[in-house]
């Protein structure tokens, strides 16, 4: 009983967080393009890493079969 209650006492404070006192939906800040800006940075990196390493597997898969013929 205790769980549901805190349920639906977090359902209701996210709820009721995005609006102000008027009850009209809170506009995002400035600050919000800085974080997704540095997320997708990140995320590019993490491309060009993962791609690094495709890259890596490839060439070593062909030297052990070239090794192996």
């Amino acid at each position: 009983m205790k769980s549901i209650m805190g349920f639906m006492m977090a359902a209701l404070m996210l709820a009721s967080s995005g609006c102000d006192k008027d009850g009209k939906p809170v506009k995002a800040k400035a600050v919000g393009t800085v974080v997704l800006k540095s997320q997708l940075d990140s995320l590019e990196k993490a491309k060009d890493v993962e791609q690094a390493v495709l890259d890596a597997a490839a060439q070593q898969k062909e030297q052990i079969e070239a090794g192996t013929q």
